[in-house]
C-alpha cells in the first residue's frame, strides 16, 4: 500500500504542470477559463486511531490520495483511495490485527476566509472498504478477508501557499464495518488526524 499511494502521487504531481497547460489551452478555446480550472488532486499522511475495544495498540499509518472538482472552487464531486492503518490487540499470547482501506466517493467543498489566504474545507460521502483480519498464535495464523460499506466525512484548515498550491491539518472520520455475516460482523470509528498537500490545475 505503501508503495501504491506513493506511486500514485508522486505520478500526480509530475503530471500536474502538463494538466494544468492542457486545461489553461482548452480554456483559450472555449472561452470558459474558470471551470476547468478547478480540478485537483491531494495527498494525505497522518495517523490513525482505531476507537474499539478490540485493539489495544490503535494508532497506525494514514494515507489517502483524493482526486476532485469544485463548481467556482466552492463545492463538488471526490473519488480517492485511503489506507486506514494496521491496529493490533495481543491477549493470551494471541495478536490479532486489521489491515483495512477502502476506495471513497462524496462531495467536497471549500470556503475562503474573506481575502486571506486562509480557509476552512471539508468533505463527506460512501467508502468500500477492504479488511483483513488476522489471527497469530505461536507458528499458527489464519485471515479473513471482508469487504462491506460504510461512510466517511471530515473537516479541515488550511492555507493558500500559491494559486494552484496549498496546505492544510484535517481530522476525518470513517465508520468502517468489518468481517463477514456468517462468521460475524463487527464496526469501529477510525480517526485519522493528518496534513495534506493540494494541488489546483
Amino acid at each position: 500500500m505503501n508503495k501504491l499511494f506513493l506511486t500514485a502521487t508522486v505520478a500526480a504531481l509530475l503530471a500536474s504542470p502538463l494538466l494544468s497547460q492542457t486545461a489553461r489551452a482548452d480554456d483559450n478555446s472555449n472561452g470558459n477559463p474558470d471551470q476547468l480550472q478547478n480540478f485537483y488532486v491531494a495527498g494525505n499522511l497522518g495517523q490513525t486511531q482505531n476507537r474499539s475495544s478490540d485493539f489495544g495498540h490503535d494508532n497506525s499509518v494514514f494515507q489517502n490520495v483524493r482526486f476532485g472538482w469544485r463548481w467556482n472552487g466552492y463545492v463538488g464531486p471526490e473519488v480517492g483511495y485511503v489506507y486506514l492503518g494496521r491496529p493490533k490487540n495481543v491477549t493470551d499470547g494471541v495478536e490479532t490485527n486489521l489491515k483495512s482501506r477502502a476506495a471513497t466517493v462524496g462531495v467536497n467543498g471549500k470556503y475562503d476566509i474573506g481575502s486571506s489566504r486562509w480557509f476552512v474545507t471539508g468533505h463527506a460521502g460512501y467508502m468500500r472498504s477492504t479488511s483483513y483480519m488476522g489471527e497469530t498464535y505461536g507458528d499458527a495464523e489464519s485471515r479473513e478477508k471482508s469487504w462491506n460499506n460504510g461512510w466517511f466525512a471530515g473537516a479541515g484548515v488550511g492555507y493558500d501557499v500559491t494559486r494552484n498550491v496549498s496546505l492544510a491539518v484535517n481530522y476525518d472520520n470513517y465508520r468502517l464495518q468489518y468481517g463477514r455475516p456468517t462468521s460475524g460482523q463487527d464496526r469501529s470509528n477510525v480517526a485519522a488526524f493528518s496534513g495534506s498537500l493540494e494541488y489546483r490545475f
